[in-house]
């Protein structure tokens, strides 16, 4: 793949997925208008979200020279130059505030906002101090959410912010309990000194408890309201992709980067697609 292409880390952007959550909950899923400006709404968070990652990749290159992984990175591989990572960002960042400006709503632009500035603070600050580092990630992807709910001006069901906070923290606790295993990459984290592999252990199953109890409360909440009972079935789905998550971290050593995770693994994918047909077909 291209340098260029990879420092926007497209794979990262399955993240951005939680930004059509509102639009499949709302009930608005064969609505042509809300999915153009869902659509809309991810493209200007993937931009957004590449724009920080090339900062982010810039200001850490040296520290991901240590990563088995990281170090395949275009700038900590050597393979693009810190002036074309400046000028990519900027393009990414063009791109996000035109599609803010001309389609999405004022709400949005806030969302994206709020999303850049705590990144920043997270960059020089939070991302030293364990723990902390992973709320701030999980509170990312309910920006997320917000910005798909706000595209289409709507509210969101709390229970689905609960849901993919806890699921946030659960993939963030996973990512770290990976990276505690490599020695040298652990020694040059300030926030990897300050945990341990039994306490993340115990934050993953916990958050992933958590995230597993949240949606099947909310699963069958809407299965009350709605009338389809059947909609509980769907719990098994998630329970399924939590433990096999579960696995890849302490049965194959996975979990450094869990969208690659994720999408490498036929089994989470099969069964993405049968909870998402599952419910698409329960509800619609």
């Amino acid at each position: 793949m291209n340098p260029a292409i990879r420092l926007l880390r497209p794979k990262q952007w399955i993240k951005n997925g939680f930004v059509f959550a509102p639009l499949f909950f709302s009930g608005r899923f064969i609505d042509a208008a809300a999915w153009q400006v869902t659509i809309i709404a991810a493209i200007c968070f993937c931009a957004i979200a590449s724009t920080v990652y090339i900062i982010n990749d810039i200001r850490d290159v040296e520290e991901d020279r240590l990563h088995p992984i990281k170090q395949k990175r275009p700038l900590a591989a050597g393979a693009l130059t810190m002036a074309s990572a400046y000028m990519l960002a900027v393009v990414c960042a063009m791109l996000a505030i035109t599609l803010l400006y001309m389609r999405l709503p004022a709400e949005c632009t806030m969302i994206a906002g709020l999303y850049v500035a705590s990144n920043a603070f997270y960059t020089y600050i939070l991302k030293r101090i364990a723990i902390i580092d992973i709320f701030f990630v999980a509170f990312c992807y309910v920006l997320r959410v917000l910005m798909g709910a706000y595209a289409l001006q709507v509210v969101v069901s709390p229970w689905i912010i609960l849901a993919t906070f806890t699921l946030a923290l659960f993939l963030g606790f996973g990512k770290r309990y990976h990276e505690m295993g490599i020695a040298e990459y652990a020694a040059h984290k300030p926030n990897l000194k300050h945990y341990s592999r039994d306490l993340l252990d115990r934050l993953v199953t916990i958050s992933g408890g958590a995230a597993l109890m949240i949606y099947a409360i909310y699963a069958a909440e809407l299965a009350a309201d709605t009338g389809n009972v059947e909609l509980v079935y769907t719990v098994g789905f998630v329970a399924f992709g939590l433990f096999r998550y579960l696995q890849s971290i302490h049965v194959y050593g996975q979990g450094g980067e869990p969208e690659t995770v994720i999408l490498r693994d036929k089994l989470q994918l099969v069964n993405l697609a049968l909870w998402l047909a599952t419910t698409m077909w329960i509800l619609f």
